[in-house]
Formats: C-alpha cells, sequence, structure tokens
C-alpha cells in the first residue's frame, strides 16, 4: 500500500490543541499512594499463567484463570461486533492500567489542580494515613500500608468503603473511582480501536468558517493597564452573546462594547477538540465540579461562547407552568406577558429553531418509539442551527461546521462587524464602583488578563455600564467580590439533578453518530401538580461523558461493561428541582462552591424518571439495562425473540420493584448537573432578589446581571432560550437607559 498523498495527510484531523499545564498538588509518596488505588480502579488484567512470573506483577496484576480470561475475551468480541479485534488488542485494553499512562496521570493533575484548597489537603491526609500502619488500619483494616497491598485486596477495600455506614468514606468511594473513570476513559489508547469510536464525526472536514475575531491583547510587565468603553460585558455565554448583540443593532459602533471571558477561544479549525483536551480546555474544572458533600457532580462551560459553545443545541421554550411560577415568586407579571414571549419568539426565529429539519439518531429513536409504544407525550427537540440539519454528536468539544448558532456563531459576529472589542483569558475580580449622590454607580472592572505565555497582568476596565453574565456559578461570586450585600445572593441554587440509565442494544448503534439530544419525554414534568417532575432525554454519547456514570463494582466488570460502548445508548432522568441549594466564596481562593444535595422530594421524581426510561428500554427490546445506581445489578434478557415473554416480563416489573425499592441516595447514585440557575435571583423587590426586574443590581446604578442566575426558579426545560430571552428583555433595558441619559434622565434600581 502506498502511503497517503501530503494532501491527504493534511487533513487527518483537526488543528491540534496542547492541554493545559497543571501544577502538582501531591508531594510524590501521595501520588504514589494515589497510583495505588488507580491501578486498583481500573487494573491490569492479564492470564494467571502469564502473571505469576514475578511476585511485582502479581501485586499489581488481576489476575484471571485460562478460562475466566478466554470469557472476559470472549464478551469483549462480542461487545465490538461488529469489529472483529485481534486478540492482541484484547489484551492490550485489559492490561491498561493507570500508573502505566502517562497521559492518564496528566489527565488526573488537571484535575486535581482545580479541587478547592481544602479539598486537596483532605485528600492528602487521606494518602499520607494510608501509607502508614496506623493510618491504613484505621481507613482499611490492614496493618499493611495501602500500596504494598496486593490489588486484590485494593479492590476488595474500595468495595467495603462503597458499603460503608459513613456518607464520608463512601463519598471519598464515589469521588476516586470517578476521576478513575473519567481519566481512564479519557486516555485509553485501546478503547478507540476496540470500539471503533472514531477521532472526528464519519463526515468530519476541515476547514470551517469561523468569524475571524481579534482579541485585545495587553502589554506584560508595564504595570497595570487601563482601557476605556462604554459597556464591559463580563462573560461570553447565551447571556452576553445576546446583549452584545443588540447594542450593536440599537447602536451600531457608537456605543463601544467589550466582552470579556475567562476562557480561551478555538478556532472551528480546531474542533471538535479530542476528550482530554476539550474537557480540560473548555469546561470549568475540567467538566469535574463537586458539591461540597460530593452528592453531585456540576459541568460548565468555560470558554469564549460559554454554554453556547459546548451545550447539546437542545433548544425548549419557557413553558407556560414554568413562567406563571416566575411571575408569582418574582411579583414580575411581565413573565406571564406578550413582552416576555416576544423575546422568546426572537430569539428562537434568530437561532432558526426548526424541528422539522430534526433526523433522531437509534438513541433518541429508542425514546421516541418506546414512548409512543407505552403511551408517554413524546417530541422532537429543535437545535439551535439556523435551519440546518444538524447530525453532529461531537458538538459538545465544538461545533467544527461552526453552524450551532450560540454566542460564537449566531450573536457575537454582528456585535464585532459593529465594533464590539473581545478579550480572552480575562478573569473578573470585582466591579469598580464611585459614590456619587448617595448612590453605588458602577464605573468599570478590576481584573488578570493572563497571556499565551502565562504572564498575568493587572487591568483596569474603565466603564459607563457593567453587565455581569458570567453563570449562575461565577457572577454571584463576582457581586460578592464587589461587596454587594443582598440576602438572596448566591442562594437558590437550582441544579436539574440527573440520574442516568443505559441501555445495551444486540444491534450496532453506533452511538456517537446523530445528534446528541433531539427527543424529549414529557409525561412526568409534573409530578405534583406544581410544575416539578421529571423529563426524559438523551444525553451526548461521547464516551466521556456517558460511560463514567457506569457503576463500579470491580475494575476488570467495569472494563467489560464500557466496552460494549458501541451497542450503548444512555439517557437521562433530568429533575426539575423544588429545593434549593447555594453558592459561596472559597476562603482562599475566591472561587465558587457549591452547597447542594439532592432532596428526598426531588430525588423521588429521578427516581420516577429511572423507572420509565426503564420500561421504555424493554419497550425497545434493550438486551441489558443498567441504571446508574451503585450496588445495584442491571437487568438482562434471556430471550431472543422481538417480543419477551410473559416470565420475562414478570421479571422486569420485579427487577423495576427491586429498583424502586433500593433508591437513588448519594452520594452512591451519580447526580450531575448541566444545568446552574437561580444564584442572583430577579425579583420586583430587594428583600426577594439580587436584581429588579430589568435586570438591574438592586442598590445600584450602571449594574446589571444578564445569564441563568437571573431565573426565579428552576427552568425545568434545558435553559438556553429562557436564557437568551430574559438576556434580551435586560438589553432591552439596558439600551432605554442609555437612551435616556443621553437625554439627561436616569435609572437606577432602588432599595
Amino acid at each position: 500500500m502506498s502511503p497517503p498523498s501530503p494532501e491527504t495527510a493534511s487533513v487527518a484531523a483537526p488543528a491540534p490543541v496542547s492541554m493545559p499545564e497543571a501544577d502538582h498538588v501531591l508531594n510524590p509518596s501521595q501520588w504514589a499512594v494515589l497510583m495505588s488505588v488507580m491501578d486498583a480502579i481500573i487494573p491490569e488484567i492479564r492470564k494467571s499463567d502469564a502473571a505469576d512470573n514475578t511476585k511485582t506483577r502479581n501485586a499489581s496484576t488481576v489476575s484471571l484463570s485460562g478460562a475466566d480470561y478466554s470469557d472476559a475475551a470472549i464478551q469483549l468480541r462480542n461487545a465490538s461486533s461488529p469489529l472483529n479485534p485481534s486478540s492482541d488488542l484484547l489484551s492490550e485494553y485489559l492490561a491498561e492500567r493507570p500508573s502505566n499512562s502517562p497521559a492518564f496521570s496528566q489527565i488526573l493533575r488537571a484535575v486535581l489542580a482545580t479541587l478547592p484548597p481544602d479539598k486537596q489537603r483532605g485528600l492528602r491526609v487521606i494518602l499520607s494515613l494510608l501509607n502508614t500502619r496506623p493510618g491504613s488500619l484505621l481507613l482499611t483494616s490492614h496493618a499493611t500500608p495501602l500500596p504494598a497491598l496486593p490489588v486484590s485486596d485494593r479492590i476488595k477495600i474500595l468495595q467495603a468503603w462503597s458499603a460503608s455506614s459513613l456518607w464520608t468514606i463512601r463519598g471519598l468511594f464515589k469521588s476516586l473511582t470517578t476521576l478513575a473513570k473519567v481519566a481512564h476513559i479519557r486516555s485509553s489508547t485501546a478503547f478507540p480501536a476496540l470500539t471503533g469510536f472514531p477521532r472526528v464525526p464519519a463526515d468530519w472536514t476541515p476547514g470551517a468558517a469561523s468569524h475571524p475575531y481579534e482579541f485585545l491583547q495587553f502589554a506584560v510587565g508595564a504595570g497595570t493597564v487601563e482601557v476605556t468603553t462604554d459597556v464591559a460585558i463580563i462573560g461570553s455565554g447565551c447571556g452576553a452573546g445576546v446583549v452584545a448583540n443588540r447594542l450593536a443593532r440599537e447602536f451600531g459602533g457608537d456605543v463601544r462594547v467589550l466582552v470579556l471571558e475567562k476562557g480561551r477561544h478555538f478556532d472551528a479549525k480546531h474542533f471538535p477538540l479530542d476528550q482530554a483536551t476539550g474537557l480540560s480546555s473548555m469546561f470549568e474544572a475540567g467538566g469535574v465540579i463537586e458539591a461540597d458533600d460530593s452528592s453531585i457532580n456540576v459541568t460548565a462551560g468555560s470558554v469564549f461562547g460559554g454554554g453556547g459553545t459546548v451545550n447539546w443545541s437542545a433548544s425548549l421554550k419557557t413553558q407556560d407552568f414554568v413562567r406563571k411560577e416566575w411571575a408569582e415568586i418574582s411579583g414580575l407579571p411581565f413573565f406571564e406577558g406578550p413582552e416576555f414571549q416576544a423575546c422568546l419568539d426572537r430569539v428562537w426565529d434568530a437561532m432558526g429553531c426548526d424541528p422539522d429539519v430534526v433526523t433522531p439518531n437509534h438513541g433518541n429513536r429508542v425514546l421516541l418509539d418506546g414512548a409512543k409504544k407505552l403511551g408517554y407525550e413524546a417530541k422532537i427537540v429543535p437545535q439551535n442551527v439556523g435551519g440546518k440539519k444538524h447530525d453532529c454528536g461531537y458538538c459538545t468539544l465544538g461545533c467544527w461546521k461552526g453552524e450551532k448558532k450560540g454566542p460564537v456563531n449566531g450573536w457575537f459576529p454582528e456585535a464585532a462587524q459593529k465594533g464590539a472589542k473581545f478579550v480572552e483569558r480575562f478573569l473578573a475580580e470585582r466591579v469598580i464602583f464611585e459614590h456619587k449622590k448617595g448612590k453605588r454607580v458602577a464605573k468599570g472592572v478590576q481584573g488578570v488578563w493572563k497571556s499565551e505565555s502565562g504572564e498575568e497582568v493587572q487591568v483596569i476596565v474603565r466603564a459607563k455600564k457593567v453587565v455581569v453574565s458570567g453563570g449562575t456559578l461565577w457572577s454571584p461570586v463576582l457581586l460578592m467580590n464587589s461587596g454587594i450585600k443582598n440576602p438572596q445572593l448566591g442562594r437558590n441554587l437550582y441544579l436539574h439533578p440527573t440520574n442516568f440509565v443505559s441501555g445495551v442494544f444486540d444491534e450496532d448503534v453506533q452511538p456517537w453518530e446523530g445528534g446528541s439530544l433531539t427527543s424529549v419525554v414529557g409525561s412526568f414534568d409534573n409530578l405534583d401538580s406544581k410544575g416539578h417532575g421529571v423529563k426524559l432525554e438523551a444525553m451526548s454519547m461521547l464516551p466521556s461523558f456517558c460511560l463514567s456514570f457506569f457503576p463500579w463494582s470491580s475494575g476488570t466488570d467495569f472494563k467489560l461493561s464500557v466496552a460494549k460502548y458501541r451497542h450503548i445508548n444512555t439517557f437521562i432522568a433530568i429533575c426539575r428541582d423544588r429545593d434549593a441549594g447555594r453558592i459561596y466564596r472559597d476562603p482562599a481562593t475566591g472561587r465558587p462552591r457549591i452547597i447542594y444535595t439532592p432532596s428526598d422530594f426531588d430525588r423521588a421524581h429521578n427516581l420516577r424518571g429511572m423507572l420509565e426510561l426503564s420500561r421504555i428500554l424493554f419497550a425497545q427490546g434493550a438486551r441489558e439495562i443498567h441504571p446508574s445506581v451503585g450496588g445495584f445489578a442491571p437487568f438482562v434478557r434471556k430471550s431472543t425473540g422481538d417480543e419477551p415473554s410473559d416470565a420475562e416480563k414478570k421479571e422486569f416489573e420485579t427487577w423495576l420493584e427491586r429498583l424502586r425499592a433500593h433508591g437513588n441516595k448519594p452520594p452512591l447514585t451519580p447526580f450531575a448537573s448541566a444545568h446552574q440557575m437561580g444564584t442572583c435571583r430577579m425579583a420586583a423587590k430587594a428583600k426577594d432578589g439580587v436584581v429588579d426586574g430589568q435586570g438591574r443590581v438592586w442598590g445600584t446604578q450602571g449594574l446589571y446581571v444578564a445569564d441563568a442566575s437571573v431565573f426565579p426558579s428552576a427552568s425545568g426545560v434545558n435553559p438556553m432560550v429562557s436564557v437568551m430571552a430574559l438576556a434580551d428583555w435586560i438589553a432591552a433595558a439596558l439600551c432605554e437607559e442609555i437612551k435616556a441619559e443621553e437625554k439627561g434622565e436616569g435609572a437606577t434600581a432602588k432599595l
């Protein structure tokens, strides 16, 4: 075979992006203990006759008998069907272990570096204890330090931790196994070859058009730099995009706009990023933010375009019963009126959200067809892709076609053409105020800009108006850092807590193909008759997103389970939560911290969602049904026909009752959130919210918030359209204020 031509070779993959460097937070001894734990969670697996060569190998390898090893190989061959992997590839996959993988170590270091300082200290203490005889005896019941124990004993220790009566120990088990699963899936070299998962979509081509953004650069070493603008927008997500666009359309270049983003910008030529780099570079804390009690993991965008760059394109309008609740909570009747409806319609039309061009892939068709069989209400979810057919399941790692009409491809280009300026890698620290006739008047932003090479520059942005669009996690913290005092600030945190159910199918579903989330079942979204319940949706089927939620009972079981990826579809039970948490500032870093535990009330709705998803999967012929619930076995169909026998139907109903009784308590049941809302609530009175009905921060002048943090409660649907509609409303108020001031008038949110 002749080598590929230079032209062919040059278009093999997107332009590479380097992973961010991460500081070491553990000393060598602590790191060695951690890797001994990682090697137990994702162990090297070999046939016993090949593993008995040395005592060292015995201590670090799971040894299977010849029969068990052959059975594992058969399972892997079946899992990878219709591929026919070689015996060498099967052996390579089973033999992978973290301590032999530099990529695993790099990913793990990057995640650890983002942990809050107190959690880093706690981890260091535990790892140091496990390296001593007394500490190991206390935590493992073994007098031998953990790294010196055979891997078989380390696995038993982890299994004992999962069953501990202490939340702290169960939380430790959940956190460590989550870290190991995430790092393994992102770093494994054998997994893509075994499952056929391609680096890019089948129809990927290079050279998608991107707007040629130019970002301001600042001189390093020149002291504090000052820049001047009319409106400073902190953040670049969905709210920021709409505000910048509205200002550009209203004023052209007559009102200067400067958008300040703490993340990086990636041109479409880099998209989709690979899983490890994409999650490390475009998501807050590498996509793994834990609540303080480890009960829920939060995923949030941290890149130019924010959540609009990394979301799954799902476009749903705020439902009437939610709008009614928002009007009641906030004391603002406009939520139910034609003004807000006009905002919803305007952003909907601007993004070209057309359900008629959507073609559901296998997973989304399972949801639609299964719901129809069972008499549930289901529908297509439109996508924000300009009315085009867009079947890309990789968009959460960047839209390589440039079609997703978030801020970067939808809202900012017009603003840029009319003079808006942009800064990337700028961390806003506080809003600058001056006191004028007894009023706190926003006059700019103070922050730190970081160059490509990592040097920091102190920057002061002088502005006449400031719009905070940092998202639900960061916006309240920025206001706290700026001296804003309000009883609601940081409170009313809603997360749409989510549980997961996966189905394994006999057919080759190639789950990475097609749009991620193009269907929704809404029959259970109002279970309490007050607007609280659960929606059933498909999820992104990139391995890093769907497979890390598979329960861990042993390393062998986990490796064999996730190897079925080519035949797996995963679904989410996403709850509109009634009971809220809060955000606070980390005292050491000033970064956001999360206090949130899914309540019994909300968990009951999640559990109902898992039960109904299991029913849909059974109706659609799934061979295996895996609820992501610790300590609970999957349902495995034994019949081979299209229609299960009466006996198997009865067996399935019995399994559902066991699942109902088992429940979904954290921390062992993984809860996740991709939607954060409510920490700067909008309300008609300062005692009830942080901003007024036009988005102005109470007690200030010239300071607005425009993002999901202003929601009065949870949106109940994927929040992008709701965010943009509210940002459109707030931007209109900002424009009116600017016009009024030009005429010598003013506007203030008053206490």
